[in-house]
């Protein structure tokens, strides 16, 4: 009986649904507990009143809170993250900050090689290292990671340091040149380029 309740309880929750606090959301076996949520006897509760998310990539429910209207992203807006992973099609951001938005977690940010440039790119290799500050837009907000792009030339690499040497890189005309060691490297750059304060 108490299977049959929690499996249609759980079949009622999805994403973008309103909560309160106690509200049963799911069952350990199909999400992980995230912020706003905690679990008990392996049944995730809300703590908090809110939207119901889900992070499908690593399948954590989470709750975002009524009042902080600004805690998620939007569609069409501008962010600010860290590259933390580039693999040859794909890579994704650590979303940090935008103007305004200071989330209570970090999100993440997925870029296919098809959204990062109107130039044709062999492998995203050629436009992001791990640990590159960039500023990029939100293409689609309905799921984490959000999908994001760069395409816009006041979007891309905003900052990034030396492969080799770990120095601030400098734009010097069209290619990025480590002011240290002289190494150069290539990337999606920014129109404004360096004038990024960490």
């Amino acid at each position: 009986m108490l299977m049959k309740e929690l499996t249609e309880s759980q079949s009622e929750i999805k994403a973008g649904d309103f909560v309160m606090p106690g509200q049963k959301i799911g069952v350990i076996e199909m999400y992980l507990s995230g912020p706003g949520t905690y679990e008990e006897n392996g049944i995730i509760y809300a703590s908090i009143t809110g939207k119901v998310r889900i992070d499908q990539r690593e399948k954590r429910v989470y709750i975002v809170p009524k009042e902080d209207k600004m805690s998620l992203p939007k569609y069409g807006d501008i962010v600010v993250g860290r590259i933390s992973m580039v693999r040859k099609q794909m890579t994704i951001a650590d979303i940090t900050n935008k103007l305004g938005f200071y989330p209570t977690t970090d999100f993440e940010g997925m870029l296919h090689i098809s959204q990062v440039s109107s130039s044709y790119l062999d492998s995203l290799s050629d436009a992001f290292k791990t640990g590159d500050i960039i500023r990029a837009e939100i293409m689609n907000d309905e799921v984490i990671p959000f999908h994001i792009h760069t395409a816009a030339p006041n979007l891309g690499v905003i900052l990034a340091t030396c492969s080799e040497c770990g120095e601030v890189l400098k734009l010097e005309g069209r290619r990025l040149q480590c002011p240290v060691c002289r190494n150069i490297e290539r990337r999606k750059v920014a129109n404004d380029y360096g004038k990024y304060k960490m």
